[in-house]
């Protein structure tokens, strides 16, 4: 017979927390059961094995596992709340910058710029930025990372308002400083994604700086679109406000870093990271390198694709801008393929190569060919480019060292913003000679890349993280 439990052991069962999942034997047999045995573990039946306790109402609850349980979609989209927070602020920021993006250029000229002082605002931003970050991850440790994203985007709000307000380009200065002080925010949200990602940083990057600000690259411009045409193009710097303003509310329920203690637990001064013991570390060395190559070679290309597409096929600006949300779809698949393909995940340089190929691919269709068809298609492996950006900022975060980690990410983006302000200069020379040639310097300089990057994912080592190191209990992956 089957031993029963009494009442007093039942009652001690039900006060140590824990909640049995399987119920108490039956002696009947099932119709689901194999003739012969029976069901719940008795003599002769077949082991089955089944999670016997749950988790703690307290414990599902911090680490969201029993969402997912409950509901087969997510807010944070199996992130984590930490990371999922940072999503979404993600999409709010890239949602306000392609608001503005596509008149930016037009409305400095609006409000009385020549051209030549058009291209001086569009360039000083780049210029501003370098000044910017520098002292971005200094500031990060002595006032927290969190207080100075939240600042950094209030005051690029601010900036962006202003911008709506102006009545002259010389105006436009506020909103010139405030863009370049609201991009001390990439760096620190990089670094606290490396920080809460576990061992999937590949896959959390791919989602957080590429999956959802593509989508959001993609669909801002259309609204704001819509805006401009209703109220004029002081509408577009109001929505790209409100974006910012949402942003600000998803960083600021981040989960605040302290500052760093100057002195340990002995009384020693405690050793923090400079720029030059972070250059000197050879990977980060190497890997930032690349990164402005590559960023070069590909925006050489893609920085005169519009005029191009203008002058030398004959396209309306307003198909140009609405061809350019291909490109967002285009990135924003490669993100899926890259978040849902564990390989590419261990191989971000693969990743890298294929994306600087596709942007090659979109040069060849833009430079070669003057059917319609053919030139929106060439819009989607374009979008290569921001995911490339994306892979690099996640392999850094694979081979970076924690107390240098902050800094690099800086250098990191420095170097690639600076790479994307430069290449026009000389693409801008190109042009001149003859339209095509920045496409196909791009594609040469692209074809000597691609074999260095697969060779740089041979020698790429992964620093190892400790046993302890937890991903979200929402999406188990194997270390």
């Amino acid at each position: 017979m089957v031993e029963e439990r009494g009442p007093e052991r039942a009652r001690a069962w039900r006060a140590s927390g824990a909640e049995r999942t399987d119920r108490v034997p039956r002696l009947r047999e099932k119709p689901s059961d194999p003739p012969g045995e029976r069901a719940g573990g008795l003599r002769g039946a077949s082991p089955r094995p089944r999670r016997m306790f749950r988790m703690p109402d307290a414990e599902r609850a911090a680490t969201g596992e029993g969402d997912v349980m409950r509901r087969g979609w997510t807010w944070h989209l199996g992130l984590g709340r930490e990371l999922g927070n940072v999503f979404w602020a993600m999409v709010a920021v890239e949602a306000a910058f392609g608001s503005y993006m596509g008149i930016w250029p037009l409305w400095i000229e609006a409000l009385g710029a020549p051209v030549a002082v058009v291209g001086l605002v569009l360039g000083s931003s780049g210029l501003l930025r370098l000044g910017v970050l520098g002292p971005s991850a200094a500031l990060s440790e002595r006032f927290g990372a969190r207080r100075l994203i939240v600042l950094a985007r209030a005051i690029a709000g601010l900036g962006m308002v202003a911008a709506a307000l102006a009545t002259h380009w010389s105006q436009l200065f506020v909103m010139v400083v405030g863009a370049a002080i609201g991009e001390l925010a990439f760096p620190l949200t990089q670094a606290h994604v490396a920080a809460h990602a576990g061992v999937a940083r590949v896959r959390a990057f791919t989602l957080v700086f590429n999956v959802g600000p593509a989508v959001a690259f993609g669909v801002s411009p259309l609204i704001a679109g819509g805006l401009v045409a209703l109220f004029g193009m002081r509408a577009a710097f109001v929505f790209a406000a409100v974006c910012t303003a949402v942003s600000i509310v998803f960083f600021a329920r981040l989960a605040p870093t302290p500052a760093l203690a100057t002195t340990d637990a002995a009384g020693e001064p405690v050793r923090r990271s400079s720029y030059r013991e972070t250059l000197a570390d050879r990977p980060v060395r190497r890997l930032v390198t690349l990164q402005f190559v590559t960023i070069f070679a590909m925006a050489l290309g893609t920085s005169f694709v519009p005029t191009f597409l203008a002058d030398e096929r004959g396209l309306a600006p307003a198909t140009i801008t609405t061809l350019a949300a291909a490109g967002a779809f285009g990135s924003f698949l490669f993100g899926l393929v890259v978040a849902r393909t564990p390989w590419l995940q261990r191989s971000p340089f693969v990743g890298i190569a294929i994306c600087a190929g596709l942007v090659a691919v979109a040069l060849i269709t833009f430079a070669g060919s003057h059917a319609l068809w053919l030139l929106v298609l060439g819009f989607f492996p374009r979008g290569g480019f921001f995911s490339a950006w994306s892979l690099f900022i996640a392999a850094l975060g694979e081979i970076v060292d924690e107390r240098h980690r902050a800094r690099s990410f800086v250098l990191a983006e420095g170097l690639g913003g600076a790479a994307f302000s430069f290449a026009p200069m000389l693409a801008g020379l190109l042009y001149a000679t003859r339209p095509v040639l920045p496409l196909l310097a791009s594609i040469a300089v692209i074809a000597c890349l691609l074999p260095v990057l697969l060779h740089a994912q041979r020698g790429m080592t992964a620093k190892p993280l400790p046993e302890a190191a937890a991903l979200p209990r929402v999406e188990p992956e194997p270390a």
